[in-house]
């Protein structure tokens, strides 16, 4: 049957088709028309669509709504709810949206399992995450101090729909809607039994295979309608050495597990166990301006997705107490478990005991033979080391590897009825997110290592005080105590050597540690709204609809005792980012919204919403939208609203964050002893909380037309803009110059307590940072989406449809303060212009196929000079040829398209199969040499080809 003409054959499905074809559907994988259920009458039942709680208004609305259903869910070849909201032109550009391909053990990587989306690249706290209209609890683990909603939470086999509402929508749904919302329908009217298995793997060597069982049933009964969804999901690591373009880092860390030493004084250049004395590999030795160096490719261990697998199940039970009132319950369960992988963590200035018996004969002489060449003190024998620390910079050999098991909850009661044709509803919401995470490779006390060092540690774990260690700066001053041996003990001393493998076997228990990490995150909520007609116009009438909301949230996130950062110990575990939060509040909130009928053809939707935070105070926030048909060919529609966004419950009860930064020289070469084509310090910092934060506020607004010059062409333009003020985050080159202003304290190395903001510097370079988190100026970001729709129907070739949508980034500016300036993102790193999809779909009786386009525009790059000089040094060709360098020695990202394909197959007996294939010619994406893994997976996707093969069977 055409599926098109089923379609006009209810009111509900002419309005969906209108709404996806004109609305913008936002990814051509997903601009398919909605299909009527078979045995669909012209009997529908009223719907609520995102972005107005007034039951029964068109979907062709005044606000541009973006609808993703089942059939595209399943046609999209997604196997996670973020893969759908990936492919969405709204959902890109900078790192907003996030899935666990950025993952990982670092401060700066995204929580392990975890995915968030974000709406205009304005960050996933901006952006409302709803599931069946009604908020969600948020993670238990924030990212870094951004709250987010976890979407892989929802399991993709209950998902009905998606609306995305890509515009603010504080004054609908909450004050925090500042980009929009996002909200996951789930499955509630499905009858009978309906099994399907998915597998999808790689074509490359390597096994990233995915694996999905989900099984529905459904009962509708006399005065009652259950069902219940069982998704069981796993999926294999990728790993960045899987993968030609990612296998090799750029620049190769010059720490290795090969370390390079130095006493500080007696020699100049550092000296490393060599490839003449059986140390490190010749192809991995070389000689820097600070001597000798063993290389190490942090590519070779960094998992590029994470290892996952899920447990969820949903289950949904509506009973009709009488004709006009219902009790509804939804009820969703899940449990994961993951794995994130990170380079080894390095250890810097780390103090050795010249006397420690483990020292090569080798690299001892090739240290008094540096040391030979001091003017004033010439060595002629290692004793002459001994009583003073040799310090060591080098890489620890095992990557940093951490487990993440979460559960999540959320339990939905509710009633709804219909009093004199007025509709109301009521609820109550629980909802619960709970983490735990721990070390499993690669997490080292300081504590225990430097001890272990200059061997003050014993094989029992107790400390003897022959060194005095300082964990501040780090450094060791030699005390004449007594030893291990003194007291009877042996001593457990670390050995650095021969590639760090050889070690005593109480070694591990007594340096590492699993810095065990726990989160809550809890949601009790109650709403209540009613909606209906109100008073009669000329043109028709008034529509309005009364609501109001009462929630608590609450989180706390506690690290392990052993990530805790103190003066006098400020990085606790080496190359580990500890965070904690602990914060609660009560929240409340009314609200009004209008549906007035000006005229025949044009109305006007007027919200109005106060939200009050317990402890910043409350908002009112409006928001006016207006809507005119010219005639059947053109529609005309705008709006204009203003959002207010408390800080999250994470930045409300922040800790202090143990994180890490690049100085940029370029753009503060204050902080690089005035040299701005230096490349500046790599910085384990802190970002530290501020009891003085101030709420966000936003102003949006937009128009577009929706255009439909005959039955088979539909075509909408929008245009968006939206301006930022106050927003809450770090900014990291702005903090440094407010610093050197005198904002914020600049004291020497060493001498930054633990929690307090400021900078150290030594030699002229920042070499120690304690971020805070703060208010910043402002940001505007403006652009148009827009889409293009086709029908083709053949009596002998079934039935085409081409689309062609698409976002254009205009404007994406900040002003963080003052001192650093506008900033301008729009075509700069990770801000492509252009993010453009493209699909043509096929229908002939049983069969169908959709073949997909999508296209990354090009963007500028951000290396730092010692970067883009190591690429295009001699022998590095590989990555050399991959560089567009203009005639001003700006580098370019290049574009990047990709094709997919998706064949399926209904058979009689109710089953079905479908193959799809992404990324169908195995495209490589660009080299990205701003980001340490060569690619941007905020933009990219280093998986290539990838075939899903699904199976499907109802009865």
């Amino acid at each position: 049957m055409d599926n098109r003409t089923q379609l006009n054959k209810t009111p509900l499905s002419k309005a969906v088709r209108l709404a996806l074809g004109c609305s913008l559907i936002g990814s051509s994988a997903f601009a398919m028309a909605q299909e009527t259920p078979k045995g669909a009458d012209a009997s529908v039942e009223e719907i609520v669509v995102t972005g107005t709680h007034i039951k029964g208004l068109d979907t062709e609305g005044a606000v541009q709504v973006v609808q993703i259903d089942r059939d595209d869910i399943e046609a999209s070849g997604a196997t996670s709810p973020i893969e759908i909201l990936q492919q969405l032109s709204q959902t890109g550009g900078g790192s907003g949206t996030f899935s666990t391909a950025t993952s990982g053990a670092l401060s700066s990587s995204t929580p392990v399992g975890a995915a968030g989306v974000s709406l205009r690249g304005l960050g996933a706290s901006s952006t409302l995450v709803l599931v069946n209209g009604r908020r969600v609890s948020v993670s238990s683990f924030a990212k870094g101090q951004e709250s987010f909603v976890d979407v892989n939470s929802i399991p993709l086999s209950a998902i009905e729909r998606v609306e995305v509402l890509p515009s603010g929508a504080a004054a609908t749904y909450g004050a925090d809607a500042v980009a929009g919302v996002v909200n996951f329908v789930l499955r509630d009217d499905f009858d009978g039994s309906e099994i399907s298995l998915t597998h999808g793997n790689s074509t490359a060597g390597s096994d990233e295979g995915k694996y999905n069982l989900s099984w529905v049933w459904g009962r509708e009964g006399d005065t009652s309608h259950t069902m219940v969804v069982v998704d069981l999901f796993s999926r294999n690591a990728m790993y960045d050495r899987d993968r030609n373009l990612t296998a090799n880092s750029v620049r190769p860390s010059q720490q290795g597990v090969y370390p390079s030493f130095n006493d500080l004084f007696l020699a100049y250049y550092d000296q490393t166990e060599g490839p003449v004395s059986g140390g490190c590999p010749e192809d991995q030795f070389g000689f820097g301006s600070f001597g000798d160096y063993c290389e190490f490719n942090t590519n070779a261990v960094a998992a590029t997705q994470d290892e996952y697998e899920s447990a969820s199940v949903v289950a949904t039970f509506n009973y009709d107490i009488s004709d006009n009132l219902e009790w509804f319950n939804t009820l969703m369960l899940q449990t994961s478990e993951s794995r994130g992988t990170s380079a080894p963590a390095n250890f810097s200035r780390a103090p050795f005991d010249p006397e420690s018996p483990l020292w090569p004969e080798a690299l001892k002489a090739d240290l008094v033979e540096e040391g030979s060449f001091h003017p004033d003190y010439p060595t002629s024998d290692f004793s002459e080391f001994y009583g003073y620390p040799i310090f060591a910079w080098g890489k620890f050999p095992d990557a940093r590897a951490v487990e993440v098991e979460s559960e999540a909850m959320r339990l939905v009661s509710g009633l709804r009825g219909e009093v004199n044709e007025w509709n109301w509803e009521v609820a109550a919401n629980l909802g619960r997110s709970e983490s735990e995470q721990r070390g499993i490779s690669g997490l080292y006390k300081a504590d225990a290592f430097y001890n272990a060092s200059v061997g003050n540690l014993c094989t029992d774990g107790s400390v003897v005080d022959r060194w005095e260690v300082d964990l501040a700066r780090p450094s060791a001053s030699f005390g004449a105590g007594e030893t291990c041996e003194d007291l009877g003990k042996t001593t457990a001393w670390y050995n650095p050597f021969g590639g760090q493998v050889d070690q005593i076997a109480e070694m591990d228990d007594l340096i590492r540690t699993d810095a065990k990490r726990g989160g809550k995150s809890n949601l009790y909520a109650i709403d209540g709204n009613i909606s209906g007609s109100w008073i009669e116009l000329p043109a028709g009438t008034v529509q309005v609809a009364f609501g109001g909301e009462f929630r608590r949230e609450s989180v706390v996130d506690t690290p392990s005792g052993d990530a805790v950062s103190t003066t006098l110990n400020p990085e606790p575990i080496l190359g580990f980012s500890s965070t904690s939060a602990d914060a609660a509040r009560n929240q409340w909130a009314v609200y009004m919204e209008q549906m007035i009928p000006l005229a025949a053809n044009t109305e006007l939707q007027f919200a109005l919403r106060y939200d009050h935070y317990d402890n910043f105070g409350g908002d009112t926030n409006p928001k006016v939208a207006l809507r005119h048909q010219f005639n059947d060919a053109i529609t005309f529609r705008s709006n204009w609203s203003t959002s207010f966004r408390a800080p999250s419950l994470a930045q409300v009860g922040a800790g202090t964050l143990l994180s890490s930064y690049s100085v940029d020289c370029s753009a503060t070469p204050v902080a690089c002893d005035g040299l701005a084509d230096e490349s500046g310090e790599s910085l384990l910092s802190e970002d530290v909380s501020n009891d003085g934060l101030k709420p966000e506020t936003a102003t949006t607004w937009g128009a577009g037309f929706l255009l439909k010059p005959s039955e088979d062409t539909e075509i909408s333009v929008d245009y968006w803009n939206i301006e930022h003020e106050n927003l809450i985050g770090v900014e990291e080159d702005d903090f440094i110059l407010r610093a050197f202003n005198g904002d914020f304290a600049v004291v020497g190395e060493g001498e930054l307590s633990t929690g307090q903001p400021g900078l150290e510097v030594a030699g002229g370079f920042v070499v120690d940072a304690h971020f805070q988190l703060s208010n910043l100026g402002w940001q505007k970001t403006n652009g148009v989406d827009v889409a293009f729709t086709q029908y083709f129907d053949t009596e002998n070739w079934g039935n085409f449809r081409f689309t062609l949508d698409g976002t254009y980034l205009n404007e994406f500016d900040k002003l963080p303060s003052d001192a650093l300036g506008i900033v301008k993102e729009a075509g700069n790193y990770t801000y492509p212009r252009w993010l453009a999809n493209s699909s043509l779909r096929w229908r002939y009786e049983d069969w169908s196929s959709t073949l997909t386009g999508r296209y990354t525009h090009s963007y500028m790059d951000d290396p730092s000079p010692r970067v883009l000089d190591s690429v295009l040094e001699e022998g590095n060709e590989y990555f050399a040829s991959r560089v567009d360098i203009d005639d001003e020695g700006n580098v370019e990202v290049d574009s990047w398209v990709t094709f997919d394909l998706r064949v399926a197959r209904d058979f009689d007996n109710g089953s079905w199969l479908s193959l799809r294939v992404n990324n169908l010619f195995d495209k490589e994406p660009p080299l990205v040499l701003g980001t340490g893994a060569n690619v941007d997976h905020f933009n990219h996707n280093s998986l290539g080809r990838f075939y899903t093969l699904s199976y499907g069977y109802a009865f």
